[in-house]
């Protein structure tokens, strides 16, 4: 898998240095007046917004829409456990369900990352989280598995447009030097996700009502509410959204200098509270590039966009790459989510389980064992500590988010990727051979951790990729990835029939094989800062040589 980094984007030059040499490009006229001239790349333009409250502000509202995406795409592990009996799921039904929201993903993250390419990304997210959040309200009226199903997969096709860009969408407005680490708080939201479903359900699902709707043939409970509660993210983002501009990336990557300037001096304004017209930058560097145009229109100019788009993510020097993080993203979601839609009914039969101390899989066995041998009566309550310990864990899935993002501009991903994908790997495995009931669970949430490092591959990704590919690279990454969750849920759910620790030792070792192909990772170059010479005809804006 090693290959040579085809771009080089870890040189961070010192504002300092470009602020004085910014100071400098400025030419007299005859008369002996200063002629104001100074341009700069993208890049530098971005470094001398400077970091600050906009930043933050951008983070937290792609977070809002993370927080979103990971409630709706793992609602379900609660939801349908709580929905067994009005909709007469059996075991086999529900793993199918589950793995809905990620066929969805599967099959048109594509077209996203094709649309976010040429589109914008700011339109994409905001079409699409509208769309899921309606989606969404009606499933939750669903009077049967078929059409609950239908509703649930088309709020999934939507939700998709937003799950991928908003990295990209997140990354592009942070400058080189602060990128990494508010990708990584960014995607601790999906952590927070973590901590909010638990909290969300367990406020909900103890509820006792039943609103007759005679004309569905249906009574509202208290799961149909949780289905709606989970769009509210994807509401509220929508709205914020609208009040945010389109990426400079992609305005620069399409030709609209003037207007991606404007947005950064936009961010200098929020950041420094001084006014634009003292923003240093007064144009942007252009590449000298010669660009095709085509009169062919309809489905072939799609098509051929598409292929525009795609057919270099398959090629050198960018195939390494694109290989790498489509296969740790599969590793990464199939042991993440895979689990987690399954982690509420496992913590529910470890809290209803009445004995000495035994393994997790024993406990599992002997509740398989006694529905086998019994009279199967429907029961859809779902036990307090059950929420109690998710909550637990994902306090804890959430902190590790935040610890990575604090320790990124220090240790870099590379090292931080190997160590914790190497670490949970370990703990999976472990986790099925401890006896203790406490230790198990306690290595079970370690296994999980391993989702932390989602949205590292993303910044990486970010990194490795030019603008024009960025997004469709990042898509289908996360299209491996969703493809990771597909497998894995339905992969879980047939080894807790048949052979429950073998579960456990094959997505512990897909980790742990992560983590060594991590090791190829480029590391981080850093030059001197009085090495370095910012020139006008320095033009590199991540765009391909």
């Amino acid at each position: 898998m090693a290959a040579e980094k085809p771009y080089d984007y870890d040189i961070v030059p010192d504002v300092e240095v470009l602020e004085d040499e910014m100071a400098m490009n400025g030419s007299m006229d005859k008369s002996g007046e200063k002629v104001d001239r100074t341009a700069a790349t993208l890049d530098d333009a971005m470094l001398l917004s400077g970091f600050g409250m906009y930043n933050i502000c951008h983070m937290l509202m792609s977070g809002v829409i993370l927080l979103g995406m990971i409630m709706q795409s793992l609602a379900l592990g609660y939801i349908l456990p709580a929905a067994q009996c009005d909709l007469e799921l059996t075991l086999q039904q529900r793993g199918w369900l589950s793995a809905i929201p990620f066929l969805a993903i599967i099959l048109t993250s594509y077209f996203w990352g094709w649309l976010a390419d040429t589109q914008g990304r700011r339109p994409v997210m905001l079409f699409s989280m509208l769309i899921s959040a309606i989606f969404s309200a009606f499933a939750s009226f669903a009077p049967d598995v078929i059409s609950f199903g239908v509703l649930v997969f088309m709020s999934a096709i939507f939700m998709s447009g937003s799950s991928a860009v908003v990295y990209t969408y997140l990354g592009e407005f942070n400058n080189l030097r602060h990128r990494d680490k508010m990708v990584a708080f960014g995607s601790s939201f999906v952590g927070i996700g973590t901590v909010i479903l638990p909290c969300v359900s367990w406020l909900i699902l103890p509820l006792e009502f039943a609103y007759p709707i005679p004309f569905l043939g249906i009574d509202y409970r208290p799961w149909r509410l949780l289905v709606v509660a989970c769009a509210i993210p994807f509401a509220l983002g929508t709205v914020l959204l609208m009040f945010a501009p389109e990426s400079p990336k992609f305005l620069f990557a399409t030709g609209q200098y003037d207007t991606a300037l404007n947005v950064v001096k936009r961010i200098y304004f929020r950041n420094t509270k001084m006014a634009e017209d003292t923003f240093p930058v007064k144009s942007l560097i252009v590449e000298n590039h010669m660009t095709k145009t085509s009169n062919v229109t309809g489905a072939r100019a799609i098509w051929a966009s598409m292929k525009e788009q795609t057919v270099p993510l398959f090629q050198r020097p960018l195939l390494p790459w694109t290989a790498l993080t489509c296969f740790v993203q599969f590793g990464i979601f199939a042991t993440t989510n895979g689990f987690y839609v399954w982690f509420p009914s496992i913590l529910n039969s470890l809290a209803n389980h009445e004995g000495g101390e035994t393994k997790i899989c024993d406990v599992l066995d002997a509740g398989r064992d006694a529905v086998s041998n019994g009279t199967m009566i429907c029961d859809d309550t779902i036990h307090t500590s059950t929420f109690e310990r998710s909550i637990y864990i994902g306090l804890v899935f959430s902190s590790m988010y935040i610890i990575v993002g604090f320790l990124v501009d220090y240790v870099g991903k590379k090292p931080i990727l190997v160590v914790i994908l190497g670490f949970t790997g370990v703990s999976g495995i472990c986790a099925h051979l401890a006896y203790n009931q406490q230790l198990a669970v306690v290595l079970f949430a370690v296994f999980q951790m391993s989702g932390a490092c989602i949205g590292l591959m993303n910044a990486v990704a970010v990194e490795l990729f030019p603008t024009k590919f960025r997004a469709m690279a990042i898509c289908l990454s996360m299209m491996m990835g969703r493809v990771g969750s597909m497998v894995g849920s339905n992969l879980i759910g047939l080894f807790l029939e048949v052979n429950c620790g073998a579960g456990f030792y094959l997505f512990g070792s897909i980790i742990i094989i992560n983590s060594l192909f991590c090791l190829t990772l480029p590391n981080k170059k850093r030059i001197p800062h009085k090495k370095i010479v910012v020139e006008s005809t320095q033009n590199e804006t991540h765009e391909p040589v």
